[in-house]
């Protein structure tokens, strides 16, 4: 749903999902300037995320593994002091 509304100026969720992107790039960008997060990923990169992550929210057989999946997504996207990705388990990081 998020995808499809930033590509449709006529939805009604669009001005929010621009809204939603820009600040994620922000946000990415300060976490980049600091070593917290990948640099190899942009703003639509990380949109692109959310989104996959909404969709999994809603579908009843994955729902169950949202939470999951959510920790997969940020220890490929945030680093370690070290620079390298972040691996380790939910409560090591």
């Amino acid at each position: 749903l998020m995808a499809a509304a930033i590509e449709d100026p006529d939805s009604a969720l669009h001005a929010s999902c621009v809204t939603l992107r820009a600040a994620g790039a922000r946000l990415l960008t300060r976490a980049q300037a600091t070593g917290a997060a990948r640099n190899d990923i942009d703003g639509d990169d990380l949109f692109a995320l959310i989104a996959m992550l909404a969709w999994v929210g809603d579908q009843p057989t994955l729902a169950p593994r949202a939470s999951h999946l959510f920790d997969l997504v940020t220890g490929a996207v945030l680093t370690r002091a070290d620079g390298d990705p972040d691996t380790g388990a939910p409560g090591e990081r």
